[in-house]
């Protein structure tokens, strides 16, 4: 029989342990308030993380300090393309601002909704337009407009410093993701679960597919923009007097990134830049709509049908199930703002990875493996994987497997593919 000393003594280890645990829940309570607080800041900054991963991994292998690599891979990557991002959205919502008066309620609340635009006075708009399409000519005034311009932008301006200052957080974010993402690898390994159990093998297969998501959208949206410009701009090269399509670099960047929502595609551009261009065209002399149909079928086989049936598989190769992705990219910014076109596709992938891996054996009572029981061809890692091997036994089939489900097919010494020119989780 234990000793009541010995008893006593378990007795303070347990309340020790349960004192500890609800001091952990507390601190991870305030942390989830916090990721909850600031969630457009986070999910931009994991999505600049996983966009810039592979171009980070190769400037690895040619610079020696991880925080070297990192920093201009953000600075010489991620800002630019926010940044460009950033300056189609404002040109967009000023856009859309002088409209919304016009729209009826409903429709007026889902394009606020949608759009993230806030109820901004005409002059407030009126000034942040003129800035967006002419920075230069609006910094040559004289001191009286000026001061009138403070007086009404002070909103304009309580605006840009928080989106300055979420846009600064979300690439400090993604730059110390990119320079210590082996350690926290290599922390969560040694100390949550190991590479080769299920919760490990889930998280790298959720890794792999936001890293084929979000890197392939990037990459497919710059295609996609660059064509887009070089048909807009040879429209209006081509078209005749008083036809012309308007803003064509700013058109040129949203139908890259409308390009990213599946069947939808860059529709929600080229058509209303046709509907606008046949009206032009009613109201010029001459018979134009025969160009105006010429337009509209090079951007259906350029901007519509190649990238859906050519443009997409080569660039992003295995893609998570179209449906999925087109209720997420339309759904999401519906239901948060902006930031649901990052969150929503990344809920997806979580849940997708559930089904494939452990949802199974969860219903069946069964016990956990790492092996893809469900739902094969949805994810973008090769079920391969993560199938079972003919010979259970074999140490070697299991490092193969491990290295197969977090691997992108180019190294075996890091999830990421940076190969030897990185430290691997294991050294952290």
């Amino acid at each position: 029989m234990k000793s009541f000393s010995s008893l006593s003594s378990e007795s303070l280890m347990d309340r020790s342990r349960v004192g500890w645990w609800a001091y952990v829940l507390a601190l991870a309570a305030v942390l989830g308030f916090v990721v909850y607080s600031f969630i457009g800041t986070f999910v931009l900054g994991v999505f600049a993380y996983y966009a810039a991963r592979p171009l980070y991994g190769r400037i690895s292998r040619v610079v020696d300090s991880d925080g070297i690599a990192a920093g201009a891979t953000v600075v010489g990557f991620v800002l630019p393309v926010v940044l460009l991002l950033l300056y189609a959205g404002i040109h967009v919502a000023t856009s859309f601002q002088s409209t919304v008066g016009s729209l009826p309620g409903p429709a007026r609340m889902l394009l606020q909704r949608f759009t993230g635009i806030q109820s901004l006075s005409g002059a407030q708009w009126q000034s942040l337009s003129q800035f967006v399409s002419n920075p230069p000519q609006s910094l040559s005034v004289n001191q009286q407009t000026v001061r009138m311009m403070l007086q009404q932008g002070t909103a304009v301006l309580g605006t840009a410093v928080n989106v300055l200052l979420h846009l600064v957080l979300a690439l400090a974010m993604a730059f110390y993701l990119l320079r210590d993402d082996d350690r926290i690898v290599g922390w969560f390994h040694d100390n949550v679960a190991g590479k080769e159990s299920t919760t490990g093998q889930y998280m790298a297969a959720v890794d792999t597919d936001l890293e084929s998501l979000y890197f392939g959208n990037v990459l497919f949206v710059a295609v996609m923009s660059v064509i887009a410009a070089a048909v807009y701009y040879g429209t209006n090269m081509l078209a005749p007097e008083g036809l012309s399509v308007p803003i064509p670099l700013v058109l040129a960047v949203l139908t890259g990134v409308s390009s990213l929502i599946p069947l939808v595609v860059s529709k929600v551009v080229y058509i209303p830049i046709a509907a606008y261009l046949a009206l032009s065209s009613i109201q010029t002399p001459g018979n134009q709509l025969v160009f105006v149909g010429g337009f509209l079928a090079v951007c259906l086989v350029v901007l519509d049908l190649a990238p859906q049936g050519i443009i997409q598989p080569y660039i992003t190769g295995r893609k998570l199930h179209p449906g999925l992705l087109l209720f997420a990219y339309i759904l999401g910014p519906i239901v948060w703002g902006w930031y649901g076109f990052f969150l929503l596709p990344l809920v997806v992938v979580l849940v997708i990875e559930v089904v494939r891996v452990t949802f199974t054996d969860l219903v069946h009572g069964d016990t956990l493996t790492p092996h893809v029981d469900a739902a094969r061809s949805l994810g973008t890692t090769e079920p391969a994987a993560f199938s079972e091997d003919e010979d259970a036994g074999d140490s070697t089939a299991g490092d193969d497997t491990n290295e197969g489900a977090t691997d992108d097919g180019s190294s075996g010494e890091s999830r990421d593919g940076r190969g030897s020119g990185s430290n691997s989780p294991g050294d952290a």
